[in-house]
């Protein structure tokens, strides 16, 4: 899932518009808002974009608490944490129809692991744990989202922008994600020299996580083809189901730029297609929740057979508080979590934070004790550092010039041949891939007299982006005033490299004959970092397990983990990940690879 920022179509953006389809622009908006052509000041724009951060998710990870001041530390005396038992409470989970799924159990003795958060890492480290035979509770800050069912003839699909406390929920943002579900290639695991600096190395290696990849798939039920992306890494078990089909003018679009000379893959997505499957592949898809549970999110592909296990307790509108340990602070012991005002102690020996990007790392500063007066984890001074993502920017090549496209699923296609450099650029580049049909131009934000030609180029043409790495460093991440997070200090972008790439994303789709808008409009999605994992204590907060370094029992596993972005998406990952959090936390790991 992903947020279209507004400002597309900015005065004097810069916005690539051939002569031939002036006359219908012209028609909605004064052509003075537009400049056509490539123009020759591209270097001055890029060096003076701004560096706000807009992320695949569409919410920013600072929404929270970035404004919140800091707690005091304090720490609670054993005979304290034991006045209370905690109790869950009684929550039903529904399906989209409204009927009770299941009810979670109430529970008076112990746990023992404690997840927080009910995104995608959390849910999947909790169906891993429960099938470990684990008893887990999961703390979620928002809840279920109650939207009206689907009735025939509505949209399937509610847009992201018209649900309700969609930055908080069980699921999290893959309730309205584009279910695009990448490996990182083999080259993202090691240290890759680009323009403006080296992505670091994992501590870890693809051959590591590529038997939890597998497994990743077949719960998250990913179509996807082996055979036409050259860069797509080794793989012991094929694709659990076949690549989704293109739609009529997708599948020409795909054929025109095969025939010009362009590699075009399959895009990997998590949905429930097929014989007995519940989806149709609408139009409302990409940041769109789904009424018809297709979409194979955290929510209905992990938590919920977590929850039917009878192994899992969830609990929601509960705010973690903070992570206590013993006293020593080498060992956690617990949470101090809220819920309808009254704070609860509750005891496990592993407590594994899964609260995303910001809120994982604010929870390890927040949890600070006189053992560990910088934070958890924060001896060395690392949690909200290293923090990068993908700078994404759009191309829209246009189908038609005399009316709107038909309703259609698009987000099927990728092109990934450049993903490691170009023949007349030494640098890695990143993936150019379709998008939903986002009506970007209904945002509330975006001004009245700019939302005519956002909606013309929209309804005319295929939303394709492009994505190259933002680089992690020391120095990105977290902005402090006293205690207080007041901001992130973005990632070193490589300016000329996602130049190039637009350029030549341009030139792909005219080659293929189409007539192509892309506007000099950039954003960071799919954000990571700020809690990294690593070798070094150093220059990382976890080990290569994802447990902190100096606390027993403790692990993070969400996008915060990641030492970088690489350039495809970064969900199927975050899965595998969780699921080898798992193994480790029972005992179960795999030793690394040399």
């Amino acid at each position: 899932m992903f947020r279209i920022t507004p400002g597309l179509f900015l005065l004097g953006s810069g916005i690539y518009l051939p002569s031939s389809v002036t006359f219908i622009v012209r028609s909605f908006c004064w052509c003075r808002t537009l400049r056509f052509g490539t123009s020759q000041n591209d270097n001055a724009r890029d060096r003076g974009c701004r560096d706000d951060d807009r992320s695949g998710g569409g919410i920013s990870p600072l929404a929270s608490f970035a404004e919140r001041p800091r707690r005091c530390s304090f720490r609670l005396t054993r005979p304290a944490m034991e006045r209370k038992r905690f109790r869950v409470m009684a929550c039903p989970l529904t399906t989209c129809g409204g009927k009770p799924l299941s009810m979670v159990p109430s529970r008076t003795q112990g746990y023992d692991a404690i997840v927080v958060g009910a995104g995608l890492s959390g849910a999947t480290l909790a169906y891993r744990l429960a099938k470990r035979d684990l008893r887990v509770l999961v703390l979620e800050r928002g809840d279920f989202l109650r939207l009206p069912p689907w009735r025939a003839g509505d949209p399937i699909g509610i847009h992201v922008r018209s649900a309700p406390a969609r930055s908080s929920a069980v699921g999290g943002p893959t309730k309205f994600y584009g279910a695009a579900m990448y490996r990182m290639r083999e080259s993202d695991f090691r240290a890759i020299r680009h323009e403006a600096g080296e992505s670091p190395a994992w501590p870890i290696t693809y051959n590591d996580l590529e038997p939890y990849y597998c497994e990743a798939e077949e719960l998250y039920r990913v179509h996807g083809s082996t055979e036409e992306d050259p860069t797509e890494p080794p793989h012991s078990v094929s694709y659990p189901y076949p690549p989704l089909p293109h739609a009529p003018m997708v599948s020409e679009l795909v054929d025109r730029l095969r025939n010009s000379g362009t590699a075009v893959s399959p895009m990997p997505r998590a949905l429930d297609y097929g014989p007995g499957g519940k989806c149709v592949l609408c139009s409302t898809c990409d940041a769109y929740y789904c009424r018809l549970d297709a979409k194979m999110d955290a929510d209905v592909a992990a938590l919920r057979p977590a929850l039917r296990s009878g192994r899992v307790d969830l609990v929601t509108q509960a705010r973690c508080l903070r992570i206590l340990t013993n006293e020593n602070g080498t060992k956690t012991t617990g949470v101090l979590m809220e819920r309808d005002g009254k704070q609860e102690t509750v005891h496990a020996n592993v407590v594994a934070v899964c609260a995303g990007l910001g809120p994982s790392a604010a929870l390890l500063l927040d949890s600070r004790t006189s053992r560990h007066p910088a934070g958890l984890g924060n001896s060395t001074g690392c949690v909200g550092r290293y923090y990068g993502g993908h700078d994404t920017g759009m191309v829209f090549p246009l189908l038609s010039f005399t009316g709107s496209l038909p309703p259609m699923h698009t987000k099927t296609f990728s092109i990934n041949t450049y993903y490691n450099g170009a023949p007349d650029w030494p640098y890695p580049m990143g993936v150019i891939q379709a998008a939903g049909q986002v009506p970007f131009w209904q945002d509330e934000v975006v001004p009245w007299w700019k939302k005519a030609p956002a909606r013309l180029v929209g309804k005319r043409s295929i939303f394709c982006f492009f994505s190259t790495e933002a680089l992690p460093t020391r120095e990105s991440g977290f902005v402090f005033d006293g205690e207080r997070i007041v901001g992130m200090r973005p990632p070193v972008r490589n300016l000329n490299t996602f130049k190039r790439f637009r350029l030549l994303a341009i030139d792909l789709f005219k080659r293929a004959g189409y007539q192509v808008v892309a506007p000099h409009h950039r954003s960071l999605w799919h954000r990571v970092g700020t809690v990294r994992f690593g070798m070094d204590p150093e220059t990382s907060v976890l080990d290569p397990n994802c447990k902190v370094h100096e606390i027993d029992g403790l692990y993070v596993v969400d996008a915060s983990v990641l030492p970088s972005p690489g350039a495809v998406g970064t969900a199927l990952t975050i899965a595998a990940l969780a699921l080898r959090v798992g193994d480790a936390i029972t005992g179960l790991s795999r030793p690394l690879s040399n």
